[in-house]
């Protein structure tokens, strides 16, 4: 804001505006003032601006950028100093220049040759992301980064990269001795620079003309280097802070889910299954609640890659029929083979294995993550031929022996079997060779009862006598392994066993059949050869 006081005048003779003050004489005739020249009208102006700024922190950042810029010269020390007074910029100002200032950011930390400038930098870029959240403007922050950000191309007047520079910057300010204030806001909003750091690799590889190069080579070793070291460097911040700061921690594993299923479709995917597996060993089995929840958050985003299939590199199914469980282990056990093989799905079906041994919420938690992931095969067009939904049951027939070593857990109880209407209904979603493959008098050839469906599906009692009968409709995706808290005496009787598990995988069979109806038909054709064993 600035004002001014200025003079009336009674007459403007010829050549008024050139007069300075009330004494000048203009062409011989003297101006006539109002109450002898006192200055009687005040003029305020206020600039509205998104070239010019009226903060005086922003503009000597600016302007020392743009000496900078015109001298080829730059002044560390000088920077620096101008960088951390951003800090005190007020936040509408903030707001207003919002595109020129992050813009202006990450050209600095391209041209920065000090680490130092680098790391300051990206404090910047976290207090104004922060305070764009804290606005709640999150909209101009996604805006920005997917119409205006533009990453400087790569060349030889510009030889660092965004992407590079900037994940070097955030494993400076999550190392352990840094302020804390900073990184917690990092963790949490890490959406932000995760995002920054996906479309800088895009348009570096699409600019730079590296998309038709094998993986391996698209990407400096400096920058694998520095994406290892950023992700060991956030995993203690994930599964150590969640006690203190549980916001924070999970905004952080979902982004690096996210950013670790992008980093599949522009890196080398060796590479990226190497950080996964690395990623996984910051858990243990015990682990509280929530890092089951957080780990189980990180496998359903990154399976969910749209060629989640070609990754695990599914196997044909071509040895003909299996008639011995010896035949099924050799091949479709869960074992170190088949986890190298197809890694994505070995490691789900090995820590769904691991959930399985703790609480009830936790085996909730990963069947549904698993069952999930099956449904979304099911209503994928690419794989709706009847052939390619028997390759994809390959992949899960490691469940066969997660059901074995789980026996003792189900607790379905004999009840009457459902209306012939239903049966037919049921029995018509399941191919032909399933029902001929029921034997008069097995506790196959009845339909289950609708609690059955409940259990399952985890939405009744096991021992329930008013089931739901849309329950197996309706039902959430938490059908896990009932509870059996009390260790009743079903080891004790190993018939009761049997024809739990028999049911089990039956049940299992129909509800995953729009799933995977190849893969219910083996569930019934194999199911007493996993009892046998």
């Amino acid at each position: 804001m600035n004002e001014q006081q200025l003079s009336v005048a009674a007459n403007l003779p010829s050549g008024y505006l050139s007069s300075q003050d009330g004494v000048n004489k203009q062409s011989g005739s003297e101006i006539k003032w109002v109450d002898g020249g006192k200055p009687l009208f005040t003029v305020s102006t206020h600039l509205v601006s998104t070239v010019y700024t009226q903060d005086q922190h922003l503009h000597n950042f600016f302007q020392h950028c743009q000496s900078m810029d015109m001298s080829g010269q730059a002044s560390e020390g000088e920077l620096i100093k101008y960088l951390k007074s951003l800090h005190a910029m007020e936040g509408h100002v903030m707001v207003n220049f919002l595109p020129t200032i992050l813009n202006q950011l990450f050209c600095v930390l391209t041209t920065a040759t000090h680490e130092d400038v680098a790391v300051n930098v990206t404090r910047v870029m976290v207090h104004v992301v922060a305070q764009c959240h804290e606005e709640g403007l999150e909209h101009y922050l996604r805006s920005f980064v997917k119409f205006v950000f533009k990453p400087e191309p790569y060349s030889s007047i510009c030889l660092r990269m965004v992407h590079e520079e900037l994940a070097k910057a955030m494993t400076a300010i999550l190392k352990p001795s840094t302020d804390f204030l900073t990184s917690n806001k990092l963790l949490k909003h890490s959406w932000f620079f995760f995002e920054a750091l996906v479309k800088s690799m895009a348009y570096y590889l699409i600019e730079g003309s590296k998309v038709k190069l094998s993986r391996n080579q698209r990407f400096s070793t400096s920058f694998y280097h520095a994406v290892e070291t950023l992700v060991n460097m956030l995993m203690p911040h994930i599964t150590q802070k969640y006690k203190d700061n549980l916001d924070a921690s999970r905004n952080a594993n979902h982004s690096l889910a996210v950013f670790i299923k992008r980093c599949f479709t522009f890196m080398d995917r060796g590479f990226i299954f190497k950080q996964i597996n690395s990623y996984m060993n910051y858990f243990v089995p015990g682990d509280p609640k929530t890092l089951f929840e957080f780990k189980f958050e990180f496998l359903r985003v990154v399976c969910n890659h749209e060629h989640y299939v070609p990754l695990n590199l599914p196997m044909p199914f071509g040895k003909g029929r299996i008639q011995r469980f010896q035949d099924l282990q050799l091949d479709y056990s869960l074992t170190d083979d088949f986890c190298r093989n197809h890694f994505l799905v070995g490691l789900l079906l090995q820590e769904v294995g691991g959930a399985l041994q703790e609480h009830r919420d936790i085996r909730q938690m990963a069947i549904q993550v698993l069952k999930g992931l099956m449904i979304k095969h099911t209503f994928d067009d690419r794989y709706a031929a009847r052939s390619h939904q028997a390759r994809l049951a390959t992949l899960y027939l490691p469940m066969f022996g997660l059901l074995q070593e789980n026996v003792c857990r189900l607790d379905i109880k004999d009840s009457a079997p459902l209306s012939n209407h239903n049966t037919m209904r049921e029995d018509s979603l399941v191919p032909n060779s399933m029902v001929t493959l029921q034997k008069p008098g097995s506790c196959i050839e009845n339909a289950l009862h609708k609690d059955v469906f409940g259990v399952i599906s985890g939405t009744a009692s096991p021992h329930s006598s008013t089931p739901n009968v849309n329950s197996v409709h309706h039902a959430d995706s938490r059908g896990s392994l009932v509870s059996t808290d009390s260790a009743n005496s079903l080891l004790d009787k190993s018939s009761d066993k049997t024809n739990s598990l028999e049911k089990w995988l039956y049940t299992l069979s129909r509800l995953m059949s729009p799933a995977a109806s190849c893969f219910g038909c083996m569930c019934i054709s194999w199911s007493k050869c996993v009892i046998s064993r």
